[in-house]
Order: structure tokens, then sequence, then C-alpha cells
């Protein structure tokens, strides 16, 4: 009885509150309830996202594999800030940033004390600067280096727009934003023509061929990794400003442009053929992530296919059956190469795919490449493409294995079951449907799958191949049974007849 008192009470409490709850909300809110209200809505917008290019990893897809999106020796743009004095490599690597600087601006800027502080010039050396540049002895124009402070009045004039290109918000400083975007774009854009002219410029004399960046091939293989990450970015707009503004006096018409070294100098990580060729200039870029991408498309974008939708109005996903089910349903699996790494073909029952060579810096642009396409609503998201269609090629170690013996996977770096592991992670958070440019190929494969699955005999006679003819040692063994069995019926046969044959 106390019980079911007790409930009555609570219920009626309840209401109360309830009634209360209903007065509150619709009761003339005080002065100073509106000035509350007011000032949560300052500051807040209507922006859309629009013109954002860089922004955080997902979290689900930096489960995959977290290092392939944490730089290891530098930092370049706000993302990692905080964090770049605070760890050793990336330490190192902002001395090596203002020593290219130095460089850039002609070697006369003295670094000052402090770490985070940049060189400076002052106008009695700007004043310098301009009375020296006068012909040399040939007749030809000295080239006049940069000034400091027109570079940053530059980047002051960009801060802004700047901005607006990273999804979050960060703390930092006009001053030490428009430095760190003169030390972090400089330094790029000086690397990537050094580089350029180190490796691929026709001149026998090359100044920087001591350099200690470029004489250890691990800090130089870093820098190519880490500077294609997506956190990881300056806006395209604000190295081209910079280019411009370091090239300004060079009136060579044979320079090289911008897009030409930045692809020049991470093709190593994915090597394509002929790379300056796959470029498109017409369209503008958001960042070197962005200009390495596009440089893969060429070949595929023709090739987008508007998929199909389920009744329910979701798209309708194709799964491709694994690499050893495939190949036990008779498809073949042939290395195409000389071809694009999206460029994938099936035709008479073969699967023709280009090698890709698996590293901890390929899974890494690779990974950097679809995190790029999910967040940006890409319209064409070719990788995650890609992606999926590896996803639904391998299943287990055997599959890799598979894939490896016909030479269109080698994994250098992993065994054969890390791989697996790898691909059945994206599996997991990847759930983008759309097939894109790979719709028609998939469908291919899945029609010429099912008419082996459809007919009994053609799976009786597979399994028949699977299990007993694996290797030539079981081929020879059930020869010699096949033998075996018909010289012991001819035997029995014999006997028989010789027993029943008249006198």
């Amino acid at each position: 009885m106390d019980q079911d008192n007790k409930r009555e009470r609570n219920k009626g409490e309840i209401e109360v509150q309830r009634r209360d709850q209903r007065y509150n909300n619709h009761k003339p809110r005080s002065p100073e309830s509106v000035i509350q209200i007011n000032s949560f809505y300052e500051g807040l917008t209507s922006d859309t996202g629009c013109s954002w290019t860089i922004y955080p990893v997902p979290n689900h897809l930096r489960a995959v594999y977290r290092n392939a999106f944490e730089p290891r020796i530098i930092s370049i743009g706000p993302h990692y800030y905080n964090v770049r004095l605070g760890r050793t490599q990336m330490h190192v690597m902002e001395k090596h940033k203002k020593r290219f600087l130095v460089r850039l601006l002609g070697g006369k800027p003295e670094l000052r004390r402090s770490n985070r502080d940049m060189p400076t010039t002052s106008q009695e050396e700007r004043e310098s600067d301009n009375r020296e540049c006068g012909e040399d002895n040939d007749g030809s124009q000295k080239k006049k280096a940069p000034h400091l402070e027109d570079l940053m009045e530059a980047m002051k004039l960009l801060e802004q727009e700047t901005r607006a290109c990273y999804s979050l918000k960060f703390d930092i400083g006009s001053k030490d934003f428009v430095e760190m975007m003169v030390l972090d774009g400089c330094f790029v854009v000086e690397l990537l023509r050094l580089y350029y002219e180190l490796f691929h410029a026709k001149s026998t004399v090359v100044a920087n061929e001591d350099d200690l960046i470029f004489t250890h091939v691990w800090i130089l293989t870093n820098l190519q990794r880490d500077l294609l990450m997506l956190e990881n970015q300056l806006p395209f707009f604000v190295l081209e400003k910079l280019f411009i503004l370091i090239n300004k006096n060079n009136t060579d018409p044979q320079a090289v442009p911008l897009e030409v070294l930045t692809v020049t100098f991470f093709n190593p990580l994915l090597p394509q053929q002929n790379v300056a060729l796959k470029l498109n200039t017409n369209n503008p870029k958001a960042h070197l992530l962005d200009v390495f991408h596009s440089t893969f498309l060429k070949s595929v974008s023709q090739k987008v296919h508007k998929p199909q939708l389920n009744p329910d109005g979701s798209i309708r996903g194709l799964a491709l059956h694994f690499a050893t089910d495939l190949q036990e349903a008779g498809v073949k699996f042939r290395k195409w190469e000389g071809h694009d790494l999206l460029d994938i073909e099936f035709a008479h029952g073969t699967l023709r795919v280009p090698p890709l060579s698996i590293n901890e810096n390929t899974v890494s642009l690779l990974l950097n490449f679809i995190a790029y396409e999910l967040r940006v609503n890409h319209r064409k998201s070719f990788f995650t493409n890609y992606l999926m269609f590896w996803e639904s090629l391998v299943y287990c170690p055997g599959d890799i294995r598979t894939l490896h013996k016909h030479g269109i996977i080698n994994h250098v770096s992993g065994s054969e079951e890390d791989m697996a592991n790898l691909l059945i992670k994206c599996r997991q958070v990847i759930n983008d449907l759309d097939l894109g440019y790979l719709y028609n190929i998939i469908e291919e494969v899945n029609e010429y799958s099912k008419r082996y699955y459809t007919s009994k005999y053609r799976v009786w006679w597979r399994s028949l191949i699977r299990e007993h003819f694996r290797s030539p040692w079981t081929c020879l063994s059930l020869f010699a049974a096949i033998i075996i069995l018909l010289l012991t019926f001819v035997q029995t046969f014999y006997a028989v007849y010789s027993y029943d044959r008249p006198h």
C-alpha cells in the first residue's frame, strides 16, 4: 500500500514539473534572457563550409591506420602548429625552413635568437639590394632576391581567405599566422624548385647537391610523405602567390610551372609515366594533395557511371567476389603494365589490373586521397572506388597470395596477413556504395562468375581441379592411381575370362 502511494506521489511530482516546464517555455522572456540569447547568436554564421578544403581526418578513417595521417618530421600549416617545436624531428625541420628562407632571400638576413622569430631585412638592406641590382659582366640582368616585407604583406592580404580554407578555427594570432604562411610556404616552394633542379634540370652544375635534405634519402622520402597529408596543407593559392613573388624578376620563358614542380617531387611515391602531361591546368587546385591527386584521373574521368537505385532509393552496390573465388570461377588475372593505376579492365574472362606496390608510404598516400574525397563531397571519388575494388577482392591472406602470384600486388613491407587485415579494416569504415567508374567492370565480372556458380557441372569440375591438381605431385599421384586401377581391372578381366573360357 505504501509503495502504491509512493508511486502516486512520484507521478504527481512529475506532472507538476512538466506543467512548470510548459509554462517556462511559453512565458515572456526577461530582458536578461534576451541579452543572453542575443550574445549566443553573436559570431554565428550560416557558412556551409563550401570553401573548406583542409579539415581533420574523420576518426573512423584514422582508426584504420593512424600513422597514415600524422606527419613525422615536418609541420605545414596551422593543424600541427602548436606541436612543431615540441617534437624533436619537427624542431630540426623548423631550422631547415629558416635556412631555406634565408637562401631564398639572398643569404643576407640574419636569424634572431628566438626559434619562432623570422629573419628580417632592414630598410637600408632593401635600398642596397636595389642599387646592387644591375648587370653582370656578361651583360645579363642579375636575379633580384625577393624582400621579406613584400612576402609578408602579400600573405597578410591573403590571411582571411587562407583561414577560410580550414574547417577548424585556430587560436593563432594574425602576426604568427602570417609568419607561418611565409615560412612554411617559402620552404615548400624552394624545396620543390631545388628538387627539380637537382634531379631533373639539364644543367650539370647544381648548387644544392650537397644539401643535407637531398643527401639523406630517408629525409626526402619522409618529406614527400608528410607534405601529402590532408591535415598538413597550405592552400595552393598561397604557394602560387609566393612562387610568383619569388620569380617575378625571372623572365626565362622556359621556367617550370609550380604544378609541374609539385608532381615531379611527389611522383616517386606512386610512380607514373609522363606525370606532368597528366595535369589539368585549367582547374584550380586546392593544395598539394589535390594537385597530385588530379594526375591519376585523366584515364578514367570519362568512365563515371550513374549508379542504379534500389526500390527504397538507396544506391545499389554490387559485391565483387574474392580473388580466390574469381580464379575458381575461371577469371584470369593479368598484370597490366604501362597503364595508369586506376585503369582497370575486364574482357573475355580476364581482369587486367595495373600493378600496385604497397608499402607504408603508399598506404598513407592512398588513405589521404580517400580522406580528401570523403569529406570534400568530391565530384569524382575515384580512389574511394579503387579501394572498394580491392576490399571486394581481398578477404584473407590467400587472396593477397593469389594477386601477388600474378604480379598485381607487391607488398614491400608487411606480410600477406597484414595486407589482408588492412583492407578488411577499410571495408568496415568505408560504406560508400557508389561504385563510380568501376560500376560496369564489377557488373561484368559478377555476370561472368554467375554463369559458373549456376552450373553444377562447372562447380564440380573446378572442385576436382582444385583438390586433385593443385601441384605436380598430386597430379602424378592421381595419374598413378588411375594406372593402377586400370591394370587391376585388366588383370581381373583376364582372370575371369580365362576361368570362364571353355576348354
